[in-house]
C-alpha cells in the first residue's frame, strides 16, 4: 500500500515537469518563426513610413492595437461611390492567402458554398486585420492585405496556419448582399 501511496505524487510530479518541457519546447520551436515574421512586419512598418510602400496600414478605434496594410490593385477612382460593408453587413469576396514564404494556406476556391468562388460572410465575423481591411474597400476592389498576427490567428495555430504567421491575403470585393444585419 505504501508503494501506490508514494506512485500517485511521484506521477503527478512527473507529469507538471514533462507538461512544463513541452509548453517550453512549443514556445522555443516557433521563436524563430516568430522573429522571421516580426523582422518581415518590421520592415514593410518602415517602407511604409518612409512613404516607399505602395502598402497603406490601417487600424480601427475599437482595436487600435491591431493593422493591415493594404494594397489596391484597381482604380480606386473607378470604385469609390460602390458601397463600403459594414462590420455586420453580408459580403461576398474571393481570396487567397500565403504566408510570408509564399506558402498557399487555402482560397475561396476549394471552400466555396455559394458559387463562382464565393467567400460569404460578414466582416465582424473574421479575423481583426481582414475585419479592418473589409471596411476600408469598396464592392469591386481587388487588393493584398498583409496581417500580421497579431491581427490574425497570433500565437495560436489554426488548420495548416503556424502559430506567429502574417497573412497575406489576395482579395476581390465582389458584392455587399445584405448592408446591415
Amino acid at each position: 500500500m505504501k508503494k501506490i501511496l508514494f506512485i500517485y505524487p511521484a506521477l503527478a510530479l512527473c507529469s507538471i515537469i514533462f507538461n512544463g518541457c513541452l509548453k517550453g519546447h512549443d514556445n522555443d520551436y516557433y521563436s524563430d518563426w516568430r522573429k522571421q515574421n516580426d523582422e518581415w512586419i518590421a520592415n514593410l512598418e518602415s517602407e511604409v513610413a518612409a512613404g516607399r510602400s505602395e502598402y497603406t496600414k490601417f487600424s480601427a478605434d475599437w482595436a487600435p492595437q491591431n493593422s493591415v496594410f493594404v494594397k489596391w490593385h484597381n482604380d480606386r477612382a473607378l470604385t469609390q461611390k460602390n458601397l463600403t460593408p459594414l462590420s455586420t453587413s453580408t459580403v461576398d469576396i474571393t481570396y487567397s492567402m500565403e504566408n510570408i514564404e509564399g506558402k498557399n494556406l487555402g482560397d475561396s476556391f476549394s471552400v466555396t458554398t455559394y458559387g463562382d468562388s464565393i467567400y460569404r460572410s460578414q466582416p465582424n465575423q473574421n479575423i481583426a486585420g481582414m475585419w479592418i481591411a473589409m471596411l476600408n474597400m469598396h464592392v469591386g476592389d481587388s487588393v493584398t492585405m498583409v496581417i500580421p498576427y497579431l491581427s490574425g490567428y497570433g500565437a495560436k495555430a489554426q488548420g495548416g496556419i503556424l502559430p506567429y504567421s502574417t497573412l497575406i491575403y489576395h482579395v476581390k470585393m465582389k458584392n455587399v448582399l445584405r448592408y446591415e444585419k
